[in-house]
């Protein structure tokens, strides 16, 4: 199925049984998922998962997709939500496993999809501009972390992905005043964090 069909062109054959049309959204949104989902999550532990479950979701749930939405938007509604449903899962895990909700995340894979994007982006960088940048990715990294779930949802996806006010509010099925405004007090509170976590 070509790449030069819309998402909704492809969505609407996916529903009519086209395999193949469901292929090529899997091979457009696959990456961009999963960079999504270790970033909500702080980790690449589960990811690969989460992004199987999400599509696995969605195939399942073509019918309920209601045109004139944007495919990505559903999508990502449907990847946001395994994702936290699996943050939920893993503190309770945790918190049965070791009697407390302070059971430490590894970090040590922790952006590591990004890294990458961030060494071509400092090409012209030092081995110590590097490092510098790499530590301060680590600390925005772990106040994201600390944030609770709806600040670091909308960063995420606002300062992270790069998606518009109207597509977040699709996502998140919240008005476009109401993103602008979690988005306002999320930014305040991860300032606010960062701060506390300098060196």
């Amino acid at each position: 199925m070509g790449s030069q069909h819309s998402d909704e062109q492809l969505v609407d054959l996916a529903a009519h049984g086209k395999a193949d049309a469901f292929e090529t959204l899997v091979l457009r949104y696959q990456d961009r998922l999963f960079n999504l989902l270790a970033r909500m999550n702080g980790s690449e532990d589960g990811v690969d998962d989460l992004v199987q479950e999400t599509f696995i979701r969605s195939w399942r749930a073509l019918g309920s997709f209601r045109k004139g939405s944007r495919f990505y938007t559903w999508l990502y509604r449907i990847a946001i939500n395994a994702g936290f449903t699996q943050r939920r899962d893993l503190s309770r895990k945790r918190k049965h496993e070791a009697g407390s909700l302070d059971a430490p995340v590894s970090g040590a894979d922790k952006d590591a999809a990004n890294l990458g994007a961030l060494i071509s982006d400092a090409r012209q960088a030092s081995p110590l501009e590097l490092l510098e940048l790499q530590q301060l990715r680590d600390r925005v990294n772990e106040g994201l972390n600390s944030l609770e779930d709806d600040y670091r949802r909308i960063l995420v996806l606002r300062d992270i992905d790069g998606m518009d006010y109207d597509a977040i509010a699709e996502t998140l099925l919240i008005s476009r005043a109401a993103v602008k405004s979690r988005l306002h007090r999320a930014r305040k509170e991860l300032a606010r964090v960062l701060k506390d976590l300098a060196p």
